[in-house]
């Protein structure tokens, strides 16, 4: 598959000249043609590992190149603070499937510094990007005797390679896959949908990788003690039960912030739940969660513990509201610190 392939026919308008709606367009087609997988509009949240010279590219002045990217996809993208001693942040994506798929092959051109309406050329310089897969989907993506790997590379044009071991801490594997902007755009597709289905058809439970520089607590099941303060998605761990189909998904937030995640009179955590039609409780201080075996990380001081229990689907809409209610705090909070800084 080529770029030739996917560019659109009409050149009247903007939208029509973006590879990226082509490609879109194409990926549509081919997967209501020949399979019954997963709809473009199915949601997902995926990560990824970049390093903090690339995290700032993609950032940019003031958030205008990730504010770019989120208006140009559709799709939810945030980058985790950076770590004192670490050089590499996460870079997480939510969303619809096409919109997901979309925005990588976006970061890729900021990445590059190429431009967003121009379909990746042969001397198109190949980026690499890490996405942290949870070990127990790690064989789908695969597929028997590494069929899946060569589909996916034979669509897209890109290389994937999966590492042998799991992330310090996690229960997560890194699944390389390297490719120019229109290439990534398309295996990123591609693994999208296989871990939609993968999901649907047996919800697993999965602790998450979290970059850190600080020292183990004494007794704490991982080396990467989860927080706000290192990622802006906290710690997760899900438990399935098969009868209700339930899972529960545990996050750390700071507890500075809890007000605004509540609202006046429990306005704005009362909405979150109607909206994503899940429990949310927002526990004591000093409360600790419970992970697989009975055992799980606690958060750092000055942190709180929120459980979240409904459907997978529900539980990251859940996720998305909370994270999206933070965010928008913290920038409030930082335009209110260079407004003082500015008028003193």
């Amino acid at each position: 598959m080529t770029s030739d392939n996917l560019t659109s026919s009409n050149s009247g308008s903007d939208k029509a000249n973006d590879p990226s709606n082509a490609i879109d367009s194409k990926l549509s087609e081919d997967f209501k043609a020949n399979t019954d997988s997963a709809p473009p509009s199915a949601m997902i949240h995926m990560r990824c590992l970049i390093v903090t010279q690339d995290a700032s590219i993609i950032i940019g002045k003031g958030g205008s190149h990730v504010n770019e990217i989120r208006e140009k996809s559709g799709a939810r993208v945030m980058v985790s603070e950076s770590i004192p001693g670490n050089p590499e942040r996460i870079l997480n994506v939510s969303g619809p499937l096409d919109a997901v798929s979309k925005a990588f092959g976006l970061i890729v051109r900021r990445i590059n510094d190429e431009p967003f309406d121009v379909p990746s050329v042969p001397g198109s310089r190949a980026v690499t990007i890490k996405f942290m897969i949870p070990n127990s989907r790690m064989g789908s993506v695969i597929g028997k005797q590494g069929s899946k790997i060569k589909e996916i590379q034979d669509a897209s044009g890109a290389r994937l390679n999966a590492s042998e071991g799991m992330l310090p801490g996690s229960t997560e594997r890194v699944l390389s896959v390297a490719g120019v902007a229109d290439a990534i755009h398309i295996a990123t597709y591609y693994i999208g949908n296989i871990l939609i289905e993968a999901q649907e058809r047996m919800p697993s439970s999965n602790t998450s990788y979290r970059p850190s520089s600080r020292r183990p607590q004494s007794g704490s099941s991982s080396s990467y003690v989860p927080g706000y303060n290192n990622t802006p998605y906290g710690s997760s761990s899900q438990h399935h039960n098969p009868p209700q189909q339930l899972q529960t998904q545990q996050i750390y937030i700071p507890n500075d912030l809890v007000g605004c995640i509540i609202g006046k009179g429990g306005s704005k955590i009362n909405e979150i739940r109607h909206m994503s039609a899940s429990q949310i409780k927002i526990m004591e201080p000093g409360a600790v969660g419970v992970g697989v075996g009975g055992a799980a990380p606690s958060g750092s001081e000055g942190e709180r513990l929120v459980v979240i229990t409904g459907q997978p689907a529900n539980i990251q809409m859940a996720v998305q509201l909370l994270y999206h209610r933070l965010e928008q705090e913290k920038q409030k909070q930082l335009r209110a610190q260079q407004s003082s800084s500015a008028s003193t």
